[in-house]
């Protein structure tokens, strides 16, 4: 391990981005923005997602990264104009262009700079390194949220993004110059491509995407469903963020624990651990109904179901080929975005008319069935 002023200097700078990307305060004011300022109920805004994450399967291809950036500035300004269920269809759409236009073309610019300086034997490092800082950035924006929730009306809480955005385009467009190499990034259609002809004769292949997909999916309903959750037990919105910092907080300590297991344990072993923890923790959380079912489902369920995708790539890199492991990985996550659109509008629209502790136990009982699709070794 490198010490600690020992990396060049513009891995610093992609931490710094990473950090100060994750100081965005939306995640605290989801319920507040979507349910209270834009009068949606659960359904409508979970179908927002749905459009929002299958734009992205569209859209998705190898461009610039600062192009993303400005996007989700346009994207944040449309979305606080006015709440209009047609603004914002618009401004999701708007976000996918960003994402799609930064998914993946960070990393391979991060890459390409460690290729630069000879390093990329050490870029799982300094990935995981960039993953911990916007954790940790977002951990201090539920801290600030704590403090300002009652100074600025929610349409200007969404709006501070636009300030880190632009913080974000400066240090990439100023201070990195661009790398020459780096991952190249394929067509979502070439990478489905190929992906369908390797699913034909690799049934372990179609266990991990099915596996990832539905534990990936399930745990990013911690996100939406948790303030729901915390308002029906009347508990104050100012506490979002106090509970927002518990989820974030646990997916450090994941992040760090997991990967020892693996070791100890093996793959086949945790993979059924991480199903088992993710649904209990949904179903302890349905059928507690109180705030200390709310922490099971958001240190368990969320903690570590939303590195699900992380800590199974990370552990199965070794076990696929080289010349497959990009196709692999990247249907992996194309994967889990088709089946988040299919999910996003039957979750809503069963906490608009069972309940969020209903909708945490069906999510749980969905979880426990990955156990049934646990990849074993891809390649051999």
């Amino acid at each position: 391990m490198k010490k600690i002023f020992a990396w060049p200097k513009e891995i610093y700078l992609f931490w710094i981005v990473d950090f100060i990307l994750g100081l965005e305060l939306i995640g605290s004011v989801l319920l507040i923005f979507f349910r209270d300022w834009g009068g949606l109920n659960q359904t409508q805004t979970q179908m927002l997602q749905s459009w929002f994450t299958l734009w992205i399967f569209i859209l998705e291809k190898k461009k610039s990264v600062l192009i993303g950036y400005i996007l989700t500035i346009i994207g944040t300004i449309t979305y606080s104009i006015v709440p209009n269920i047609w603004l914002f269809l618009l401004s999701e759409f708007i976000f996918a262009a960003g994402i799609a236009f930064i998914s993946g073309s960070k990393e391979a610019w991060m890459y390409g700079i460690a290729e630069k300086y000879n390093i990329q034997s050490e870029f799982k490092q300094i990935y995981a390194t960039a993953k911990t800082f916007n954790i940790i950035g977002m951990i201090v924006a539920s801290v600030i949220f704590i403090y300002i929730n009652t100074l600025l009306p929610v349409q200007q809480i969404f709006r501070l993004g636009i300030f880190t955005n632009l913080l974000v385009i400066l240090l990439l467009g100023f201070l990195i110059k661009p790398a020459q190499g780096g991952k190249k990034k394929r067509k979502p259609t070439e990478v489905a491509k190929e992906a369908f002809q390797l699913l034909k004769s690799n049934i372990t292949l179609r266990k991990l995407a099915i596996y990832t997909g539905l534990l990936g999916s399930t745990s990013y309903f911690v996100i939406w469903l948790y303030q729901q959750a915390l308002r029906v037990l009347s508990v104050d919105d100012i506490a979002f963020g106090e509970y927002r910092i518990v989820l974030l907080g646990s997916q450090l300590l994941v992040l760090r624990l997991f990967p020892i297991l693996f070791k100890k344990l093996g793959l086949k072993k945790v993979l059924i651990l991480i199903a088992i923890i993710v649904g209990l923790g949904f179903i302890i959380g349905g059928v507690l109904h109180n705030t200390i079912g709310i922490l099971f489902v958001l240190a368990f369920s969320g903690g570590l179901g939303l590195q699900v995708s992380t800590l199974v790539s990370d552990n199965v890199n070794n076990e696929i080929e080289e010349d497959q492991r990009s196709t692999v990985l990247s249907f992996v996550n194309m994967a889990r975005r088709l089946m988040l659109t299919v999910f996003n509008p039957v979750i809503g629209f069963l906490v608009d008319t069972k309940g969020v502790f209903i909708a945490f136990t069906v999510l749980g009982v969905i979880s426990l069935l990955a156990i049934f699709f646990k990849p074993k070794i891809i390649s051999k």
